[in-house]
């Protein structure tokens, strides 16, 4: 696992932001991102549908809940955006971004307009492109979206690293 990559939450202005150093090039990243068997590897099953242009897509993210997904922008293979319409939740976007490092890619994930508490999401990522830099890697992290012991495991040590990185946290005072 890759912990000590945290990226950042912000409370007040509903994000979270995560950028990975992925050991893969921006075509087979972009693949892992598109492919709706390979999303079932490393992030959740797919459900129904597909992305593509203007494509829309679910993802089971456990038992009871699943993540609906309407792109909104598609730029194979370096950009795409989603909206992200989690059960029980108010729509937010999230988009992801690929930039050729060298042999591999630079990932940027930024979820924006997110009405609900930002840590457990930027815990949650952090976990997925863990997953996914070992899916790239040809490894098995048997993805079971958020629901997994493996995941709950991993997540229940990110999230209070997370909630430390909160860039909406009013200062402390003296």
């Amino acid at each position: 696992m890759t912990t000590d990559l945290l990226g950042t939450v912000d409370r007040a202005a509903g994000t979270v932001t995560l950028e990975r150093r992925l050991r893969a090039p921006v075509e087979q990243v972009w693949a892992a991102l598109t492919d709706p068997a390979r999303l079932g590897d490393w992030l959740a099953p797919v459900e129904s549908g597909a992305p593509g242009p203007d494509g829309r897509f679910v993802l089971r993210m456990n038992a009871d809940e699943t993540a609906t997904c309407t792109v909104t922008t598609w730029d194979p293979p370096h950009a795409m955006r989603v909206t992200w319409d989690y059960t029980g939740e108010p729509a937010s976007e999230l988009a992801l971004a690929l930039i050729a490092d060298g042999a591999g890619t630079l990932l940027r994930l930024e979820h924006t307009r997110i009405a609900v508490d930002v840590v457990p999401y930027g815990a949650g990522w952090h976990v997925h492109l863990d997953n996914l830099d070992v899916h790239l890697a040809g490894g098995d992290v048997r993805a079971e979206g958020c629901c997994g012991e493996a995941f709950m495991a991993a997540w229940e040590s990110l999230a209070p690293r997370y909630a430390a990185t909160d860039r909406g946290a009013p200062s402390p005072t003296a």
